[in-house]
């Protein structure tokens, strides 16, 4: 008679949790109980697309293992008490500003006006190195993760990769060579205009994902795009320019209005701008550098 009254509760806690309780319908899996759904997946993919719809369906097997694996992480995290103390706290808030500063910039490039095809045909015209004379860069390249901005500054008046090097020999930083491709298309186009116009053999830098790419150009190709691919193309330059400055001015805005309902401690006040100097010699300090 013991003995049945623990197997009781044993048999209704493995009836509870038995492999017949398969996720069925929006649910595509559960992790201890939590659900992960149809839209959790499709706001993770965020318009991702594969080549073929078995293709798409191994996207989607992916990602949802990504998913998956994180709530097990952040599931063992919470059991262990990882989340706990004045710095997880810091850590939690952190994490949850910057999802609702990603939310608000969603949501403005949802709001961006479509672009006119009147607006397209002009800027395929003003930018013939994009589109009819569409450049293609085969460079020489040396690659610097994450440097100091003391080496970006002793960068801008070199022209050689010889300089370039003896300047990195200086500061004593891991580098890797390499020969890239660069499309003209992927470039804002003023600094197009300025590689183009560049005296041969001369480098240029171009930051990229936390490192500079200290670039000469070994070998340059003229690959148009026109027709409706030069359309679509534009199309979506224009889009993102538009975006990225609404993003850029709406976020500048409310900073600038939000600082009235700042309160600084006195040590840490932000120091107020130098005022704008006058005269020519004040205007030569503030014209723009040209770009290497």
């Amino acid at each position: 008679m013991r003995s049945a009254l623990f197997l009781l509760p044993l048999a209704a806690m493995l009836s509870g949790c038995g492999t017949d309780d398969v996720p069925t319908g929006q649910v595509l899996a559960t992790v201890n109980g939590v659900e992960i759904t149809t839209s959790d997946l499709n706001a993770e993919m965020g318009g991702m697309r594969a080549g073929s719809d078995a293709e798409q369906r191994e996207l989607q097997r992916a990602v949802l293992q990504n998913i998956v694996n994180r709530t097990l992480l952040a599931q063992a995290a919470a059991e262990r008490g990882a989340d706990d103390g004045p710095s997880a706290a810091m850590a939690k808030r952190r994490a949850e500003q910057m999802a609702q500063i990603s939310l608000f910039e969603d949501q403005i490039r949802r709001q961006v006006p479509a672009i006119a095809r009147e607006e397209v045909d002009q800027f395929i015209i003003d930018n013939p190195l994009l589109f009819g004379q569409r450049r293609i860069f085969v460079v020489d390249q040396i690659i610097v993760p994450s440097p100091p901005e003391a080496l970006l500054r002793a960068l801008q008046p070199l022209d050689t990769m010889a300089q370039v090097q003896a300047e990195l020999a200086r500061y004593n930083l891991p580098t890797r060579s390499a020969v890239g491709v660069i499309d003209a298309v992927t470039m804002d186009p003023g600094a197009v205009r300025q590689i183009v116009a560049l005296p041969a053999g001369t480098v240029f830098t171009l930051p990229a994902e936390g490192s500079v790419r200290i670039n000469k150009i070994r070998e340059s190709q003229i690959v148009p795009i026109t027709g409706d691919d030069a359309v679509n193309v534009a199309t979506e330059l224009l889009r993102n320019q538009r975006t990225q400055r609404q993003v850029s001015e709406a976020v500048s805005t409310i900073i600038q209005q939000g600082q009235a309902n700042v309160r600084y401690n006195a040590d840490y006040q932000p120091r107020r701008p130098a005022p704008a100097r006058q005269g020519a010699e004040g205007a030569a300090k503030a014209a723009p550098p040209a770009a290497k």
